[in-house]
């Protein structure tokens, strides 16, 4: 457990899923499709779906990355739609005002930080009401069109070699250089993914496990949810 810092941020850096907001049926829905995909546009037997699914998400830390390092021919675009476009955000995500009345108190900049796509994004902070509340949105899709420029559109292991996503250090370096934040420590990240606090606290941010009020490794404050806040770091509006 990394140590409480009172130093106020200047940025905010926010993860969006099971972070702002947590839906088991849209999770569950996401990994429906996940699997459909594996199985039926990828062609992996349906017996090894899970287990492929699984392992990729482990040792990637999203299970699009492995599939794109690992050569399975998956279509960026076509995995998103498939994944995400045709969830039913409308009836999966209600309208949070309490949530939109603390982001609106929080005076620094704030952006989200993602390692989905800024579609998925989008819709799901409009749902929510929160879409106003943030500077921007940091998500997996600016990662992969860097990458691309970098390597002249290459693809296979050219491209991967700068593809990466949270908690892999090079995402929040990312991150920070996309804010214009020179100094980590000046930055907060808030994520419900115990590995991704680790992530952040071993690239010099301050951290924020949400969905326990037990802290994970890494982790300065531990909240069961977002709008828990304002009691673990008062500092934040002083």
């Amino acid at each position: 457990m990394g140590s409480t810092p009172q130093v106020k941020p200047r940025a905010l850096l926010v993860d969006l899923d099971g972070t702002l907001y947590r839906s088991a049926k849209l999770f569950d829905d996401v990994r429906e499709r996940i699997n459909d995909y594996i199985i039926n546009v990828l062609g992996v037997p349906a017996a090894d779906a899970n287990e492929v699914s699984g392992r990729l998400y482990r040792q990637y830390g999203l299970t699009v990355v492995g599939l794109m390092a690992e050569n399975y021919g998956v279509d960026l675009d076509g995995w998103h739609k498939h994944v995400h476009g045709t969830l039913d955000y409308a009836k999966l995500l209600p309208r949070n005002e309490p949530l939109k009345e603390l982001l609106d108190s929080l005076t620094m900049p704030k952006y989200i930080f993602t390692n989905a796509d800024r579609e998925h994004a989008d819709t799901c902070l409009r749902q929510i009401g929160i879409q106003d509340c943030f500077d921007g949105i940091i998500a997996f899709d600016c990662i992969v069109d860097r990458a691309r420029e970098l390597t002249g559109n290459a693809e296979g292991a050219e491209l991967m070699g700068q593809v990466f996503c949270k908690p892999d250090r090079r995402a929040f370096e990312y991150a920070l250089g996309r804010i214009g934040e020179e100094s980590a420590g000046a930055t907060m990240f808030l994520d419900d993914s115990a590995a991704n606090i680790k992530g952040a606290k071993d690239a010099g941010l301050q951290t924020v496990l949400v969905g326990s009020e037990s802290p994970c490794e890494g982790a300065d404050f531990a909240i069961e949810v977002f709008t828990g806040l304002r009691d673990a770091a008062p500092h934040l509006w002083q």
